[in-house]
């Protein structure tokens, strides 16, 4: 038997995309703290590798995050909705040029890539799952070796 959503699931899913798709457009990071009061339920929490976060500690990592990376330029890719979540592709890219996660600028240009998972409610995303490369940043700011030295 196949299974058909409804008029109504189908309309909710669409609400959803287009919200997500809003959320995610806000570059810079005014518009990103902005975002997060119009598309973040003040109860959200975002589940990431070793810890949880709700909405005020994730603007604190934002602001950390786009001092140390004032340039940061984001990009969303294949953006999926069934129901009430969604789960999408992120890269983003900038030049260290100030103090993050207690090292100086470095002036180094950096690629980050992850995934998220999140689920809404209400008309705003309430939950996030989270995970991205965070070894790959600390090897393009110099913190970590990765893998061997050409010509070793």
């Amino acid at each position: 038997m196949p299974i058909t959503a409804s008029t109504e699931q189908l309309e909710q899913e669409q609400l959803n995309h287009d919200l997500l798709l809003r959320a995610l457009s806000h570059q810079g990071h005014e518009a990103a703290l902005k975002a997060l009061d119009t598309y973040y339920a003040p109860g959200f929490v975002r589940h990431g590798d070793k810890a949880d976060y709700n909405r005020d500690q994730l603007r604190e990592g934002l602001t950390r995050l786009y001092r140390g990376f004032p340039d940061l330029a984001r990009t969303h890719s294949d953006v999926m909705v069934q129901g009430d979540r969604a789960a999408y592709r992120w890269e983003a890219r900038g030049t260290h040029l100030g103090d993050y996660l207690g090292v100086r600028a470095t002036r180094q240009a950096v690629l980050a890539r992850g995934l998220v998972m999140c689920r809404f409610a209400d008309g705003r995303i309430v939950e996030e799952w989270a995970s991205w490369n965070k070894a790959s940043l600390l090897h393009d700011l110099g913190i970590i070796p990765l893998g061997r030295e050409e010509g070793k």
